[in-house]
C-alpha cells in the first residue's frame, strides 16, 4: 500500500530518482505492480523481458531525457513568453536545453516519442520532435503550473490536455470578431480619456483581452448548458466589462461621466437590471445584471457591486453563485447543481497575495457548505499596485502563488496574445467541468496610465513606464497581425477602430448636458422609513406539539449519544407540564421548524454552529457507534423548505461575505451567520460596514441577513465578552437593520419568525442579534409554551406595575436586564420598574415614552448597561432618552466607567464590578 501511495505522488525526477529506481525494481518483480505509464516506460528501455536493458539504448541517456522532460513541465513557465513588456529577471532557472543534459539531437531521434510520455506516441515520430514541441508549448505565451498537484488523475489529465491540444487556429471570421471586440474595448477607453480629461475610470488598457475572454467564457458555458455567470471584480476594467459584457449602453456610461440621468437610456426590453440607492456610489463601484441570448442559451450575467476594499467581493460572488445552484423548495437539505452557475472572480495582482480574504475564499473551494463546483479566478495582472512594483508587493515569483497550497492549476498567459487568452479559458472550463475545482488564470499585461487617470506614473515607476509609453495598444498590435495575414486590409482596420469612436460620439450627442442629475437632498424612500410592524404571531399549541414530537423521530438504526439524549429529552417536558420551560435553544428549533413549514428556507453557518459553541443547539446529531449524522429538523412534517446548517472554516470575513452574497441572490432564504463569540465578528467588519449596512443606500442592494453574535460580560476577559454592539448601532440609520439584545426565549422565537416574514419584501432588512451565553439555560429567560403561542415580538418588555408607586425606571438589555430581574426577584421593590429594552435599533422611543408619561411620581430614569460607558448602547440611546424623559425627571447612567478594553481579565474582579452595578441600579436613593 505504501508503495502505491509513493507511485501516486507527483513524479519529480532528479531529486526523486530513487523513486524511479524503486518503481523499476517493482516492475521487475511484477510488471502489473506499477502504473500503465511506468510500465510503458520500462518496457521501452528493456528487451521485452523484465530486467534486461536494450543494448542499443543507453540507460543513462534515458534518465537524462526523463529529467529534461520533468524540468520542462516543472519550470517551463519561468522561461515563457508571458510578459508583453518589462520582463522580470528570474534567476537560477534550471536549464531546459537538451545539450545540458548530455543529449544530442541524434540521441533524441533514436528514442521513441512515447518515452517522453505515453500519450505522445501517436503524435510524433521520435523523442526529438516531442521534446521540441513540448519546449515550445511550455515556454510559449500560455504557460502552465500543475506538476505540484497531488492528485494523480488531475495531474495526468492536465498533462494530456495541455500536451495534446490542437494548434490555436481561429477562423478568419473568428479573428475578425476578436479584433472588433478588442477595438471596442480599447476605443471605449480612448474616447473617455480624450473627452473626460482627468476623470477617474480605472481603465482596462493593457489587459484588454479580459473582455473577449469573458465573452468567450459565456459561449463555452452555453455549450455546457450553464445559464448563470457571477462576476466579481474591483475597479480596474469594470466600466468596460459593464459596457461590453453586460451591454450597458454607451449613453448610460457617458451620462454618468456627465452627471446626467443614465436611467433614461436603460434598455426598455428589461434585459439590463441596474439598481441604485438613494445615496448612490461612484460609477466604478456599480454592478448590474444582463440577460443575453446571443450564445444560443438564455444567460444571466451578474456583476456584483463592490466597494473600494479590493478583494472583499470575492466571497460575495461565491455565495451568489451557490445560491443560484441550489433548490430549496423541499424538506431536508438543498439540492445543488454545479451547472446552474459559475463564479468568475477577477483579482488584482497586488491584491491576490496581499489580501488575506483571497486565501480565505480559496479555502472555501472544496468545503461542503461553500463549494460552487469550481470557480474561475482570473488575475488581472498589470504588474503594479498603485505605485508599488512586484518586488515590493509580494515575496513570491508570481502573484498567483497563494493558490499553489490549494492544489490548484495555474495558467499564465500573455495579455497581448488574445488568441492564447481565449485558449486559457477553454482549458480552465474543461478542468472545472471535469474536477469541479477552482482554477487560476494569471493574465499578465500592464497598466497604460497611473492608478487613476490623473496620476503621472513615471514619477514613481520610470523604467516600467518607459516601456509602456513606447508599447502599441492591442487593437493596433492584433489589427496589424490580421493585416499581415490578409484577413483584413489596413483600411478595414482603421475603419473598425474609427467606427468605435463614431459610435460613442453618436451616443454622446444624444445626451443633454443641461439635464443634470444632482440631488442635494438624497431622500430616503418612504417604504424604508416606514419600518416593520410587530403584529401578533399566531402559532397554535397543537402545531408546536406536533413539531416537538417530530424532532424526536430518529431512524431505527440511529443511536443518540446517551448524555445528549438525556439533555434533548428535557425538551419534551414543557409540553407535558406547564411548570417546565422552553429554553433559548429549544425556542430556536421550534422557530426554525415553523419557518420551514411556512415555506422559508434556512441556511445557518458558523464555527461549530451544528452543535452550537455552548453545546446548546445540536442541530446535527452523531451516532456514537457509526458516526452517522441525523438532522432532526429534516423530520418535521409539513415542511416546505430546506434547513441547511454547516460548521464553517475558522475564518470570518470570507464566510460572512459568502452568506451575504447568498442572501442577496436568494432574498427568500433566512441566511444566518453565527459568530463563535461575538467579538469574532471584528474580522468581518468590512462586510458589515460596506455591504450589509450601506449596500441598499449605495447600490439599491437589499438583504435580510441575520447575525447571531454571542455577547455579555461574564468574567471571561476582553475577547469573549463584547460583540461590539456599539459598532452596529453606529452603522444603524434609515432603518437599514434591526439591532436587538434579548432577554426572553419567546421573544427570540417571535423575532426569528418576524425576520423570516419580511424576507423578499420592501421592508426586509438585516438583523443583528446579541445572543446569550450563560443565559442559554437561565430559567428567567426560559418560558412556558403558552408564551410562544400568544402575542408576538415585543420591542420592550415591561412587567405589571403600580404606576402611583413607581419612582425610578431602569432601562437595560440582555444579560444586564436578566441580572437586574434576578436581584429584583429576591428583593422586590414596587418603586423601581425595569424596562427590558429588547430592540435597540430602531429605538422604541414612543413605547418607552408612553410608560414614562404614565408614571406620576417618577423622579429618575437610569440607563443600565454592563459594557463600559464609551461602548454598548448608552451613547446611542442617550439622544433619544433626552427627548422622551419628562422634564424634572433626572436621567442617569449606571454601568462601567469608560475603558479602553471591553472587559476585565479577572473573573473575580468582574463579579465585584457587576454586583456593584446591580446594587447601584436598584438602590432607592438617586444615583449621583
Amino acid at each position: 500500500m505504501q508503495e502505491r501511495e509513493l507511485e501516486s505522488a507527483p513524479v519529480r525526477f532528479g531529486a526523486n530518482m530513487g523513486l524511479l529506481l524503486e518503481l523499476h525494481d517493482m516492475y521487475q518483480d511484477d510488471p502489473d505492480s506499477v502504473s500503465d505509464e511506468m510500465r510503458f516506460l520500462f518496457e521501452n528501455i528493456s528487451s521485452g523481458q523484465p530486467g534486461t536493458v536494450q543494448s542499443d539504448m543507453d540507460h543513462s541517456k534515458v534518465k537524462s531525457l526523463l529529467r529534461l522532460i520533468d524540468n520542462i513541465r516543472l519550470f517551463g513557465h519561468l522561461e515563457s513568453d508571458i510578459y508583453p513588456l518589462y520582463r522580470p529577471d528570474v534567476k537560477n532557472i534550471p536549464s531546459l536545453d537538451y545539450e545540458d543534459y548530455d543529449l544530442t539531437e541524434d540521441d533524441l531521434k533514436n528514442m521513441p516519442a512515447s518515452l517522453v510520455s505515453v500519450h505522445l506516441g501517436d503524435y510524433y515520430d521520435n523523442a526529438y520532435e516531442a521534446v521540441t514541441q513540448l519546449h515550445s508549448l511550455y515556454t510559449g505565451p500560455l504557460a502552465y503550473e500543475y506538476m505540484h498537484i497531488n492528485d494523480t488523475e488531475e495531474r495526468q489529465w492536465l498533462k494530456e490536455t495541455i500536451e495534446t491540444q490542437e494548434e490555436i487556429s481561429l477562423s478568419s471570421d473568428e479573428k475578425k470578431h476578436l479584433f472588433e471586440t478588442l477595438a471596442k474595448v480599447e476605443g471605449f477607453e480612448k474616447y473617455l480619456h480624450k473627452n473626460f480629461v482627468g476623470a477617474k475610470r480605472f481603465s482596462i488598457e493593457g489587459l484588454d483581452s479580459l473582455v473577449p475572454m469573458l465573452d468567450h467564457l459565456l459561449g463555452l458555458m452555453a455549450e455546457e448548458g450553464i445559464p448563470n455567470l457571477q462576476i466579481g471584480m474591483a475597479h480596474r476594467g469594470r466600466l468596460n466589462v459593464l459596457t461590453h459584457i453586460l451591454e450597458k449602453p454607451y449613453e448610460m456610461m457617458i451620462s454618468e461621466f456627465m452627471h446626467t440621468d443614465p436611467m433614461k437610456f436603460l434598455p426598455e426590453d428589461g434585459s439590463l437590471e441596474i439598481t441604485q440607492g438613494w445615496m448612490k456610489d461612484v460609477k466604478y463601484h456599480l454592478g448590474g445584471a444582463k440577460t443575453r441570448k446571443d450564445k444560443g442559451l438564455e444567460q444571466r450575467i451578474s456583476l456584483a457591486n463592490n466597494p473600494s476594499h479590493l478583494e472583499v467581493v470575492g466571497p460575495v460572488v461565491l455565495g451568489k453563485a451557490r445560491a443560484q445552484q441550489e433548490t430549496t423548495d423541499h424538506a431536508g437539505k438543498p439540492e445543488q447543481d454545479y451547472n446552474k452557475a459559475i463564479a468568475a472572480i477577477i483579482h488584482g495582482d497586488a491584491a491576490f497575495p496581499g489580501q488575506g480574504i483571497v486565501y480565505e475564499s480559496l479555502n472555501l473551494g472544496k468545503l461542503d457548505g461553500y463549494s460552487t463546483g469550481g470557480s474561475m479566478h482570473i488575475i488581472a495582472n498589470n504588474r503594479i499596485g498603485f505605485t508599488t512594483e512586484e518586488t515590493d508587493a509580494r515575496s513570491t515569483v508570481y502573484a498567483s502563488d497563494a493558490a499553489l497550497g490549494f492544489d490548484l492549476p495555474i495558467l499564465h498567459v500573455n495579455a497581448d496574445k488574445p488568441e492564447h487568452v481565449l485558449r486559457s479559458i477553454e482549458i480552465a472550463l474543461k478542468y472545472r467541468q471535469k474536477f469541479n475545482k477552482d482554477i487560476v488564470i494569471d493574465v499578465v499585461g500592464y497598466r497604460r496610465y497611473g492608478h487613476n487617470e490623473m496620476d503621472e506614473p513615471s514619477a514613481t515607476n520610470p523604467l516600467l513606464y518607459q516601456e509602456v509609453k513606447s508599447h502599441d495598444t492591442i487593437d493596433e498590435i492584433y489589427g496589424a497581425q490580421l493585416v499581415e495575414q490578409n484577413i483584413i486590409s489596413e483600411d478595414e482596420k482603421d475603419e473598425i477602430i474609427q467606427g468605435v469612436f463614431d459610435e460613442m460620439r453618436a451616443a454622446h450627442d444624444k445626451i443633454d448636458k443641461k439635464d443634470t442629475n444632482i440631488d442635494e437632498n438624497l431622500q430616503t424612500p418612504e417604504e424604508i422609513l416606514e419600518g416593520q410592524e410587530s403584529p401578533d404571531d399566531e402559532v397554535s399549541l397543537e402545531r408546536l406539539q406536533e413539531i416537538n414530537e417530530d424532532l424526536f423521530k430518529y431512524p431505527e438504526s440511529f443511536t443518540v449519544f446517551k448524555k445528549l439524549s438525556n439533555v434533548l429529552d428535557r425538551r419534551k417536558k414543557p409540553f407535558d407540564n406547564e411548570e417546565d420551560l422552553v429554553d433559548w435553544a429549544h425556542a430556536e428549533v421550534l422557530a426554525f421548524a415553523t419557518i420551514n413549514q411556512d415555506g422559508t428556507p434556512i441556511r445557518l453557518t458558523g464555527q461549530d454552529s451544528e452543535r452550537g459553541t455552548f453545546a446548546q443547539r445540536h442541530a446535527v446529531l452523531h451516532d456514537p457507534e457509526t458516526g452517522e449524522e441525523h438532522v432532526p429538523l429534516h423530520e418535521v412534517s409539513n415542511s416546505n423548505a430546506t434547513f441547511d446548517v454547516h460548521n464553517s472554516p475558522l475564518s470570518e470575513a470570507a464566510v460572512v461575505g459568502f452568506d451575504y452574497g447568498y442572501n442577496v441572490e436568494r432574498k427568500d432564504v433566512l441566511a444566518i451567520w453565527e459568530a463563535q463569540y461575538g467579538d469574532f465578528s471584528n474580522m468581518a467588519q468590512v462586510m458589515f460596514d460596506n455591504f450589509m449596512a450601506a449596500g441598499n443606500a449605495k447600490w439599491g442592494e437589499t438583504s435580510g441577513m441575520t447575525l447571531f453574535l454571542p455577547h455579555a460580560q461574564e468574567g471571561q476577559g476582553a475577547e469573549h465578552s463584547s460583540a461590539r454592539l456599539e459598532r452596529y448601532l453606529q452603522l444603524a440609520a434609515e432603518n437599514n437593520m434591526t439591532v436587538a439584545n434579548l432577554s426572553s426565549a419567546s421573544n427570540y422565537f417571535h423575532l426569528l419568525r418576524k425576520q423570516a416574514k419580511y424576507l423578499d419584501t420592501e421592508k426586509m432588512r438585516p438583523l443583528v442579534l446579541m445572543t446569550p451565553k450563560s443565559l442559554l439555560r437561565n430559567q428567567i429567560v426560559s418560558e412556558p409554551v403558552s408564551a410562544f403561542v400568544e402575542g408576538g415580538f415585543r420591542e420592550i418588555i415591561v412587567p405589571s406595575y403600580k404606576k402611583t408607586k413607581v419612582k425610578k425606571v431602569l432601562i437595560a438589555s440582555g444579560k444586564m436586564a436578566v441580572d437586574l430581574m434576578t436581584e429584583q426577584k429576591e428583593n422586590p421593590n414596587d418603586e423601581i420598574l425595569l424596562i427590558r429594552l429588547e430592540q435597540i435599533y430602531p429605538f422604541p422611543s414612543e413605547q418607552i415614552q408612553e410608560i414614562l408619561n404614565d408614571l406620576r411620581n417618577l423622579d429618575e430614569v437610569r440607563f443600565v448597561q454592563e459594557e463600559p460607558q464609551n461602548m454598548g448602547a448608552y451613547h446611542y440611546a442617550l439622544p433619544f432618552l433626552l427627548e422622551i424623559v419628562p422634564d424634572k425627571v433626572d436621567l442617569n447612567y449606571v454601568g462601567r466607567i469608560k475603558r479602553a478594553s471591553t472587559a476585565e481579565g479577572d473573573g473575580e474582579s468582574y463579579k465585584l464590578i457587576q454586583q456593584n452595578i446591580i446594587e447601584t441600579a436598584l438602590k432607592s436613593q438617586e444615583v449621583e
